[in-house]
This record gives structure tokens, C-alpha cells and sequence, in this order.
């Protein structure tokens, strides 16, 4: 009895050896019957491997089996159940890379900035296909993470070590903006001069972002000493002077209480583009005693921006409308809510409008 009992015990166990081991690595994968034969076939083929780049092949071809089969997350507890137990695998980048796009491909975003990072902070970078997988890690994180000061560090990596494959201008840039949000100025204006230095003038795209970061350190290194705390005040110096300037003959008067960054003198329709570039200059011929200047801010002014209309000057338009705006500048907390006289309409206003710098 004792033998046949033995001899059981040694059949049973002859037919669990197969399973051990490759069976047990996916037991939690929703396989039918066939595949799971497949499935231990081609794992038997990725354990017994001693090459790594053979092994590597088995693994592609293991998970372009289960692509098809089962769920990303499923994928996912393989993937990460194989790096766990083969930790010297020099590919385990590139595996726990799928990972973070799986989790990505599913917003589980969270999940997929923790492995991303994972690859940065504690794998060598590997090449696949040409591609640098702690690049593309980099270049994913900045498409998901909204935190400003890890992006910084993505975008300081990205400079550091892959600056010959990246949009250096685009990248200074980027950065720069990220420091502002953090309100670290100072490095936002040396990422911006960077921006600058490696703007190409004969390419036209990103003007629109070249011009405000030219805005924005002209006024940033200003004196500044054109803003007023009080509109009413900036109201006040601004009616005065040109009362005395269209007597006198001498535009200087009232021109020093223009912004000196980014003025304009436009028509309604033009925006705050197109300033003719012989207009200040020549504000002289421009006035007379019959200009008029209102008392009364116009009805379409704010908290924000207010609008002062404006009579009898000898330009081809005779009515100007002075444009006054709150200061938007946390860069410069001295004047950040200070009014500055900011522009020039001409004509008749034909609608309300909003602007804002």
C-alpha cells in the first residue's frame, strides 16, 4: 500500500514540474486552455535564456502574444513581476517604460509618473530602436505632469543631456515660463535671455512668443518710474501735462508718462500691432490748442483698464482715446498693481472692448 501510495506521489509530482516556474508566473493572466500552453511554451523559452538580447526576443514575442489576449493591466503585473525577479536584466528599462505608457494609455497617470521616474532615478539609459527610453521618459513627463517644479528639473535634464536632440530655443523657453509660475524670476530671465540667444529672427514661427519674452525683460530691467499706485492720479498727471503741452508746443511734457515699453497708437481694429513708427516721435505736430481732454473716464472702464477720450488733435483722426491698464508684473512686486498709460486709439470707439497686458 505504502509503495503504490509512493509511486502516486512521484506521478503527480512528475506532472506539476513542467507547471513550476512558467505556470506560476502567469497565473494571474485570463488565458484559455490553449493559449495558456502557448503562453508556458514561450516562458520556458524566456527563463531558460541565458543571452540577454535572446531573452529579449522571447520577451517581445511573449508580449506581442499577450497584446492581444489579455489587459494592459494584466501586461503590466507580468511586466513588473519579471523585473521584481530578474533585476540584472539590462532591458528592465524598457520594460517598465511599457508600463508607464500602459498606465498613460489608461490615465492612470499618477501610476505612470511613478515608473517613469523609476526608469530616471534608478536604471541606466538604454537605447531601443534609436531612442533614448530616459528621453522619451523625460519628453512623456512633460506631457502629463502639471507641476511646475518637477517640470523644471525635466526640462534642466532634457538641457543637460540631450541637447542635441531637442529644440534648445523651444526647450529655454518652456522653462522659462515654468519659472515664472514658480515665481522664481531670476532664472526665469536667464531662461529667457537663453531663449533669445538661440532665436533664429529668419524663422518666423513662435514671433508671438518672441515678442512678449522682449516685452517682458524690457520692462522687467526698466526704471519703471511711469506707473502710478492711483489710476486717478495717473489720470490726473496725464490731463494736466497734455493741457500745458498743446500751449507750449512740446510733446516731451505728457511724453514722459507714456509706458516706455511697448506703447502703442493704433485704430480700433488694429490691436495693439501696427504703432506707425514716426508717431511719437513726432507728437509735436500733432498739437493744438483746441485739444480737449474728458474729465470722465468712459463707461467701458474697470478695475483693470480704463479708457479717457480725447479731442481736437491735428492728426488725420482728430479723437484719441487714452489707454490706461493695471499692471500685470509679479515679477516686480513694487509696481505689480500699479497703472501705467499703456496706448493710444484713434477714432471713435465702434464697441466695447477688453485688453490687458
Amino acid at each position: 500500500m505504502m509503495k503504490k501510495r509512493t509511486i502516486f506521489l512521484v506521478l503527480i509530482a512528475a506532472l506539476l514540474i513542467p507547471l513550476s516556474g512558467c505556470s506560476q508566473e502567469g497565473r494571474y493572466l485570463s488565458l484559455s486552455k490553449g493559449d495558456r500552453i502557448r503562453f508556458n511554451r514561450i516562458y520556458r523559452q524566456l527563463e531558460t535564456e541565458t543571452s540577454h538580447e535572446k531573452r529579449f526576443i522571447a520577451m517581445r514575442q511573449m508580449l506581442e502574444f499577450l497584446s492581444s489576449r489579455v489587459s494592459r493591466g494584466e501586461i503590466n503585473l507580468f511586466l513588473t513581476t519579471y523585473v521584481q525577479k530578474n533585476q540584472n536584466d539590462p532591458f528592465n528599462a524598457y520594460y517598465l517604460m511599457l508600463v508607464a505608457r500602459n498606465h498613460r494609455e489608461d490615465m492612470a497617470y499618477p501610476f505612470a509618473i511613478k515608473y517613469y521616474e523609476r526608469i530616471l532615478r534608478n536604471y541606466h539609459d538604454l537605447r531601443h530602436m534609436g531612442n533614448s527610453i530616459h528621453f522619451l521618459a523625460l519628453r512623456d513627463l512633460l506631457n502629463i505632469v502639471e507641476n511646475d517644479e518637477a517640470r523644471i528639473l525635466y526640462y534642466r535634464d532634457k538641457l543637460t543631456r540631450f541637447s542635441g536632440d531637442i529644440n534648445i530655443k523651444e526647450i529655454y523657453y518652456h522653462l522659462g515660463n515654468a519659472y515664472g509660475r514658480v515665481g522664481n524670476w531670476a532664472q526665469a530671465v536667464r531662461a529667457y535671455r537663453r531663449f533669445l540667444d538661440f532665436y533664429d529672427t529668419a524663422n518666423s514661427d513662435g514671433f508671438m512668443d518672441r515678442e512678449r519674452v522682449v516685452n517682458f525683460l524690457a520692462f522687467y530691467h526698466a526704471d519703471k518710474d511711469w506707473t502710478f499706485e492711483s489710476l486717478d492720479e495717473l489720470v490726473e498727471v496725464v490731463v494736466s501735462s497734455i493741457n500745458r503741452a498743446k500751449f507750449r508746443g512740446d510733446s516731451r511734457i505728457f511724453r514722459q508718462y507714456m509706458s516706455r515699453v511697448n506703447f502703442f497708437a493704433v485704430s480700433w481694429e488694429d490691436g495693439e500691432s501696427g504703432t506707425p513708427p514716426e508717431f511719437i516721435p513726432n507728437l509735436n505736430t500733432f498739437l493744438s490748442p483746441r485739444i480737449n481732454v474728458s474729465r470722465v473716464l468712459e463707461d467701458i472702464s474697470n478695475q483693470r483698464e480704463a479708457f479717457l477720450r480725447t479731442t481736437g488733435w491735428t492728426y488725420r483722426i482728430s479723437t484719441w482715446y487714452l489707454y490706461f491698464r493695471r499692471i500685470n508684473f509679479p515679477a516686480d512686486s513694487s509696481i505689480h498693481g500699479n497703472w501705467e498709460w499703456a496706448g493710444i486709439y484713434f477714432g471713435e470707439r465702434p464697441f466695447a472692448v477688453s485688453h490687458g497686458r
